[in-house]
Order: structure tokens, then sequence, then C-alpha cells
């Protein structure tokens, strides 16, 4: 569309130059008189910039013939006026720093001229200034108010969609700036409110609408409660199945309610509310699956207890509608949601989720991942939530594993009906230790440990690996999560400098990992007295087991666990 209009006003500009040229010599006169340079500026801004020319070149022409073009208001300059701030759109990259700031205030003179079309072009090309990686900020500043209020007043003036989204993308992206949006926030929350209302019956419009809010909460960040009452209703209508608007506006409100509880500072009654509409979403389609995981983290992180309290049952069937449905890609997505759901509630959650958990558990004994890098993720990441699992509450653990419903479920997959659940389990942490990260691999050591306290003469059997296993992990350290403290770290201090503060939400997430029990959990300790335990279940015959460790790794684990 932009590109037709484009070109009626590049044929609208060459009639104009020969009427001006050919019929009314006096009226050439007088723009002669008001501009020295026109004809040959003329001639120049109706065709393309010669791609000759350097960086220096266009500095030059700008802070010659251009600013002196449009230091003229003649009406009938505006064909000029426009083509000029169509070339300064495509001059970004070579605009030098001690002529930014000029560039700015020429194109913002231009978006306050009479013609409309001056006007969109100069809306056009600021966003391109200001979407460049070397915009200067600091020489943009003092013209925020200025340019809002024209963003303003355009939008109101504009009538065609793509005008409209023309003058929402400069919105969108001098919110995407953040640094002074708390400054123009009750005015843009009036604006978003009253463009909204017009938009009534226009999806096309609202969807560019949602993502220019989607930029304002982010903007916003922990102060973004301001304009709940704006956002709120508007995302209620957009995660509603049943609306009319459905199609058109899912997509982007799912990625609304994302934002809201990334920068969301506490959780609220009417956020708090909207959760089943997520288990509706999934429900019809997984086509969402990677938002919808995402917010559910973000109910875990801020809800709470108050969260599973109120909505235990919808967080059950979500996980039950995913586990098992979805393909490997998805699952994987889905795994952190769970195990930091267990984390926050080892006691309540298991039980919650039980039908959940026997799928993972077909999933860990069932099917070869025959080499494929995502089975075998999969494979690693659910065995490491049941692993947590017995760390965290063991009883449950010997509870599901003996569960009649999981042994039909196995054996319809193909699972031996003899085999004990529990043992195999113990195989696939074994086996898997060497494809887990580094604190999946503690959670292994741990539970493998605990394993050691079990009354069953099959442990000895495995007492060499086990024993292997946990050395391993144990001398290994945890440098998987070291280095993701350090670029925690980095991460915080770049954002801070750069992009401002670390989003709440994904501050909590990491006080939450960072306070897990199992980073507490000393593995040397745990195996060291779950060895005695074991010792002392076994007897003779455990001392016949070690008795058969190989020299090397018994050096090993004497020298992990400091025995002399």
């Amino acid at each position: 569309m932009f590109d037709q209009v484009n070109g009626a006003f590049r044929k609208c500009g060459s009639n104009n130059s020969h009427s001006l040229i050919k019929p009314s010599k006096s009226f050439m006169l007088e723009v002669r008189l008001d501009s020295p340079n026109f004809s040959e500026l003329l001639l120049m801004t109706l065709k393309s910039p010669p791609t000759h020319h350097n960086g220096k070149d266009r500095q030059k022409m700008f802070n010659g013939a251009l600013s002196l073009e449009l230091s003229n208001d003649h009406p009938n300059m505006r064909i000029i006026h426009r083509k000029v701030a169509l070339i300064l759109g495509q001059w970004v990259s070579e605009i030098k720093d001690d002529t930014k700031r000029s560039v700015y205030c020429a194109l913002i003179r231009l978006l306050q001229e009479k013609d409309l079309s001056v006007r969109l072009a100069a809306c056009r090309s600021l966003c391109f200034h200001i979407e460049d990686a070397n915009f200067s900020e600091q020489g943009f500043t003092d013209l925020l108010p200025i340019c809002w209020d024209l963003c303003f007043k355009l939008i109101e003036e504009v009538q065609e969609f793509d005008s409209k989204v023309q003058v929402l993308n400069l919105i969108s992206t001098l919110i995407g700036r953040g640094n002074e949006v708390i400054t123009f926030a009750d005015k843009l929350v009036q604006f978003f409110q009253k463009v909204w209302e017009e938009s009534s019956g226009e999806s096309l419009l609202q969807i560019q609408l949602l993502i220019a809010l989607r930029s304002f909460v982010t903007a916003l960040g922990f102060q973004s409660p301001i304009c709940y009452n704006l956002i709120l209703p508007i995302l209620q209508k957009g995660i509603d199945i049943n609306s009319p608007d459905e199609l058109n506006l899912l997509e982007d409100s799912l990625q609304l309610w994302e934002a809201i509880l990334s920068n969301a500072p506490s959780m609220v009654p009417q956020l708090l509310a909207y959760f089943p509409c997520l288990v509706e979403v999934i429900e019809r389609s997984f086509d969402h699956l990677q938002v919808a995981v995402h917010i559910t983290e973000g109910y875990i992180i801020l809800g709470g207890t108050e969260f599973l309290s109120m909505h235990a049952s919808s967080v059950a069937k979500l996980l039950d509608l995913i586990v098992g449905n979805v393909n490997d890609r998805g699952l994987l997505s889905t795994l952190p949601a769970i195990d930091i759901l267990i984390q926050c509630f080892p006691m309540e959650v298991p039980p919650l989720i039980s039908s959940a958990l026997q799928k993972l558990v077909v999933i860990c004994l069932t099917g070869g991942d025959d080499h494929d890098p995502s089975k075998t993720a999969v494979k690693a990441s659910a065995a490491a939530i049941l692993a947590r699992i017995l760390v965290m509450n063991s009883n449950y653990l010997a509870q599901l594993t003996s569960q009649p419903s999981l042994m039909l479920l196995l054996q319809k997959a193909g699972f031996p009906a003899e085999e004990n659940i529990l043992l195999c389990l113990i195989d696939i942490w074994l086996e898997k230790v060497d494809n887990a990260s580094s604190a999946q691999r503690k959670m292994f050591g741990l539970a493998l440990s605990i394993i050691l306290t079990l009354r069953l003469p099959q442990v000895l059997d495995k007492l060499d690996q086990i024993l292997s296993v946990c050395t391993s992990v144990i001398l290994g350290g945890n440098d998987d999560l070291t280095e993701e403290e350090s670029s925690g770290d980095n991460m915080s201090s770049s954002r801070s400098q750069n992009e401002g503060p670390v989003p709440s939400k994904e501050f909590k997430r990491r006080q939450i990992k960072f306070s897990d029990p199992i980073n507490q959990l000393s593995l040397e300790t745990s195996v060291r007295d779950n060895l005695q335990t074991c010792a002392a279940l076994h007897g003779e015959s455990f001392n016949s087991a070690i008795g058969r460790m190989h020299p090397a790794a018994f050096a090993q684990l004497k020298q992990a666990l400091k025995m002399p």
C-alpha cells in the first residue's frame, strides 16, 4: 500500500515539476526568489540519491542544500520536503554523530508540516533513525515531549490502515527505547485507551495496538501496574477463546500476557483469575505451547501458594494435556516448568500431577532414543524430575512407582510386567548422567545415594556403578551452575547499563533457582552417611560388593569422600 502511495507521489511530483517549470513563469520566479537552488534541488530529490555518494557527501548535502530548502515554508515545497524526509530515512547508517541531532530536529520539524504525506514520510524515516543501533538517545531526549504529541496528533488525522500502522510503529519504537517512558505514561495510557476504543471491529489495527502495548509494559518494567486499568480488560478480551476476534487477536494477546507476568512486581487478583483461560487455549491446540509454558512459569513464580490453592485442578489438567501429547521439542520446553513447580511445592504438587508424572515414568522407561539428541534430552530431563521427587519427597516416589495405573500404562507401552519400576529408574539415572546438566547430575547423584538405603539386594549389584557416578559428580563440581551464575551477573550488569533492570519474573526465577534445596545439600555427606547405612543393612554382602570395585575407582571414591 505504502509503495503505491509512494509511486503516486513520485508521479505527482513529476507532474508538478513540469507545471512549475512550464506554465507559470511568474510562479517559478516567486519560488526561485525563496529558493535559489530550487531547480537543481528538485531534480536531485525527485530521483534516487546517487549510489557513489559517501557519508561525507551526505552530510555536506544535508548541511547545505537540504537544510536550506527545509527552511523554506512555502506550501509548494511539500513535494521536495516529502522526498527529503524519505531520503533522510535511507541515509540512517551514513549520518555521523555530529549531525544526528540536526537530522532528528529536521524530521521533527517535518512532522509538524500541514501536508499529511510529508508528515507520514517523516514518521517513517524517524522510526528508522530511532531503531538504528547507533541512535543517539542523548541527542533526542529533549525532543521526546513534542515527538509524542505529534504522534498522538498524527494518528488522529490519518484514516487508512497502513498510515495508522506507520504511526503506531513509531510509537512502539519510541516506547522500545524505554528510558523516558514513565514520564509520559499517563499520556500514553490515555492515548492507547482512546485508540483501542476507536479500533473496535478493526482486528488488524488491534493487533498492532497489542504489539505496542507489549512494548509499553516491557518499557515500564516493575512500574507496569500503573497501566493495569487499561491493559487487563484488553487482555481479558484477547484471551477469551469464545470471542469473535479470537482467531486474530489470540497470539498477540498471549504474548502481551507473558509480558505482563514477566514485568509484574507481584500478582494481582484480576490477573490471578485469568489462568483457567490458558487451559482452554491449550485444550484447543498446542500452537501456542511455548508462550503458554512461559505464562505458567510466571504464575508459579509470582502467584506462589495462592496460585496453587486457587488453580490446583487447572494446573493438573494443563500438564496432563501437554505431557505425552506433544513432540520432544514441546516437552523439553515444558519440563523446566514442572521442575520449578515441584521445587516450590515438593509435598503438595507430586500427588496433584500424578497423571503427568506417570507419563514421565513411561517416557523414561520405554522407547529407545536411538542416539536422537532430542529424545535423549527429554529422557534426561524427565529422569531428573523424578530424581528430584525422590530427594525431596521420597515416600511419594515409592507410592507413584507402585500404582497399578502406572503399570497398566507401562504394559501398554511394551514394558515387561515382571520388571521392578524403581530399579529400572536407577538404570536410567546411571545411563543418562552423561547427558545431563550439572544441576541434573547432582540430582541423579543425590537420588542414587538415597537408593543405597533401600533394603533391596539388587542395590549391591549396582553398587559399583552408583558409587562411580556419585564420585564423578562430586569431583566434577558444579561448573554449569557457577557459569550460569556468572553469566546471570553479567546479564544483570549489562542490562543495568543498556536495557534497564532485569524483569521481575526473571529476577524471582533466579532467586528460586539459587535457593533450590538441591543446591544446599551436600552430595559428599549424603553418600558418606548412606554408605554407612548400606553397610549396616547388608553386612558381609556389602563388604564383598565394595571389594569387587576396581582399585582406581575405590581410590577416587576415597578422595571424593575425603576418607583416610
